[in-house]
């Protein structure tokens, strides 16, 4: 029902750079194709762009996300996220997305382009939902270092020998999420950089299904670790969202996006097909246009 689904369950090549784990270097497919540094490229005026040539432009944003924004699901390098904002402004944006990505990997790969790029960015986007996707996995966090990325969750586990009880890290996550948004809202600060806010939001808080989204069963687990993924998400999401918007209030950032409720359409439980896509960055738009 999905076709285009394949060539990323076929093509998914997980590595780790460092501490992240990001896609596979140089990857090409039907579906879409990876940088040198494994970023996915994005799409402007018909030319496809690494994260390094955006960089090279005298005007471009940056999208700092995690699979979310990365489009995983999303067929067309020219109907991501970043691509469909380039079109919009007239100006490359960055794809800096990679799986899971959380804040802290986000800080840091922001401030590396900063240091790589003669010129600021004109705008910067950021979505932390991998910050809360990677505590639905494992139901661990650190207020420093977040939670286990996605080949790490099976040793965290091991390593207590019982399932972690969510309602004891949560503190921490949120802890986590706080202190890096705002390090990253210093950083652009410095350099004079609009900063937009992107609020999560997932199929679990669509107001209602699709027909094909009860086709492919979404919402309905496949095991008993997706089952506690999932019952983890609808527990803690709201209060997750709470913590979003009272941060970007304490630090005086705009926050887009549809939020605890949504109309889009999904390829999974967390991520849009291409219809959806474009509604998220009509949202997004009208935000970066009252920011530039």
């Amino acid at each position: 029902m999905r076709p285009e689904v394949r060539q990323f369950i076929r093509n998914r090549r997980w590595v780790h750079r460092g501490e992240a784990v990001v896609y596979g270097a140089n990857t090409r497919c039907d579906a879409f194709s990876t940088d040198e540094q494994g970023f996915r490229h994005s799409v402007f005026n018909g030319k496809t762009l690494s994260v390094a040539d955006c960089l090279k432009a005298k005007k471009y944003g940056i999208v700092l996300g995690s699979s979310h924004l990365y489009g995983f699901g999303l067929a067309g390098n020219q109907n991501t996220i970043p691509s469909l904002l380039a079109e919009q402004f007239g100006m490359p944006f960055a794809n800096v997305s990679i799986p899971e990505a959380n804040s802290r990997n986000l800080h840091s790969l922001l401030k590396g382009c900063f240091a790589a790029s003669k010129r600021p960015p004109a705008v910067v986007v950021h979505m932390s939902g991998g910050d809360f996707t990677s505590f639905c996995f494992s139901s661990l966090a650190d207020p420093i270092f977040g939670s286990p990325n996605l080949k790490q969750i099976e040793s965290a586990l091991a390593e207590r020998g019982i399932a972690p009880d969510p309602e004891l890290f949560f503190p921490a996550l949120l802890s986590f999420n706080g202190f890096w948004t705002k390090l990253i809202s210093q950083l652009c600060e410095t350099r004079e950089v609009p900063l937009l806010l992107a609020s999560d939001t997932t199929f679990f808080e669509k107001t209602e299904p699709s027909d094909l989204e009860r086709r492919c069963k979404l919402g309905i687990p496949s095991g008993s670790e997706q089952a506690r993924q999932f019952e983890t998400h609808k527990k803690y999401f709201a209060r997750f969202c709470e913590h979003r918007t009272g941060l970007a209030s304490k630090l005086g950032l705009p926050i887009a996006g549809p939020g605890p409720a949504n109309d889009l359409s999904y390829v999974d439980e967390f991520h849009y097909d291409k219809p959806g896509t474009q509604q998220l960055v009509a949202d997004y738009a009208k935000a970066i246009g009252s920011l530039l």
